[in-house]
């Protein structure tokens, strides 16, 4: 049996009010970053950080075992002697059952907070609004080159609809902005077992539970496609595999749902099967894609098979024409 090892100092008088999720493996050169964007939080509560490495081989445990000395009583590091990444969920297994929080958020190893008052402003938010599982903010996306990008999913803060959570994907809601009732995500229904993911499954489960709640503010930075981020292996546009394991639990998710979301999971996998079609312009793709997208509304189905029409034709020179039809259309 895999060992795990919890560092923390046990304080039976203390109750935090949020648990914080970092999962990292092999961060070697950002999981200080993150961990201190993270202890640095200015709150009028207690709060616990959960930090699971996944038998990281490059240093990032033994950076974590130095943070969990410095900071004794607000982290608790999980160490594994194996990569458990595709044999289980690891939250569902390592951290939901030692966290203690109210609430639940979300920092990966190779992201970071920018705002030392992020925590208390969600907090304050979901503690006046009990129907609220889920809360998340703007972001900037920082690139392999350093280079970056303000992210605000919406113009404005306010309620989000269960429908365009699932419709727009998992990146709408960055998970470096995520926070989550914690009661309301400790079901683990099929679709959350099977996904190769935790924040997508996890956001459609909190959307279907209550109200989700957007912050227009940015308080965090994501690196896209950096050194040991998830885009960088396991991007939409270059993981097939990771196409077909959505597929399938957003199937699952929708017998969950009882077919309520149907088009709004049909117009996500319809981008999600076309952008793959853009890639390879490959016949089974395309019958794919088109499985989903004869599923949409007139609009929606007239404007993604003349998109298809024109890749089947001109094959990728079409990406040109492509990129001028998403910014005005496919929004």
């Amino acid at each position: 049996m895999n060992s795990i090892f919890y560092a923390a100092k046990d304080n039976k008088d203390r109750v935090p009010l949020v648990s914080v999720c970092l999962l990292t493996y092999n961060h070697k050169n950002t999981i200080g970053q993150a961990i201190e964007s993270i202890v640095s939080q200015k709150t009028d509560f207690q709060f616990e950080l959960i930090v699971h490495d996944d038998a990281s081989t490059d240093g990032t445990a033994e950076i974590v075992r130095e943070y969990a000395e410095k900071y004794p009583h607000i982290i608790r590091p999980v160490f594994q002697k194996e990569n458990q990444y595709r044999k289980c969920n690891l939250v569902k297994e390592f951290v939901d059952p030692i966290a203690l929080g109210k609430y639940g958020a979300v920092c990966e190893g190779d992201d970071y907070w920018t705002d030392e008052n992020k925590l208390q402003c969600q907090v304050d938010y979901m503690e006046s609004n009990s129907n609220c599982t889920m809360c998340f903010h703007a972001v900037e996306q920082l690139n392999s080159k350093g280079e970056k990008m303000v992210y605000r999913p919406l113009k404005s803060s306010g309620l989000v609809p269960a429908q365009t959570i699932i419709a727009r994907g998992g990146l709408f809601c960055p998970s470096v902005s995520l926070m989550f009732r914690r009661e309301a995500m400790l079901e683990y229904p099929e679709f959350r077992i099977v996904a190769d993911v935790y924040d997508y499954p996890s956001q459609v489960l909190a959307a279907v539970k209550g109200d989700c709640y957007y912050i227009d503010k940015i308080m965090g930075v994501y690196r896209f496609a950096g050194e040991g981020s998830w885009t960088e292996t396991h991007s939409v546009v270059t993981d097939f595999s990771h196409i077909e394991n959505e597929t399938k639990w957003l199937t699952l998710f929708n017998e969950y749902t009882n077919g309520k979301y149907e088009k709004e999971i049909s117009y996500h996998m319809s981008h999600l099967w076309f952008t793959e079609y853009r890639k390879k312009v490959d016949k089974n793709v395309r019958k794919k894609a088109m499985e989903y997208i004869n599923k949409l509304d007139v609009k929606n189905r007239l404007l993604f098979s003349c998109l298809v029409i024109m890749f089947t034709v001109l094959g990728t020179r079409a990406n040109a024409i492509f990129n001028i039809v998403k910014k005005y259309l496919l929004r």
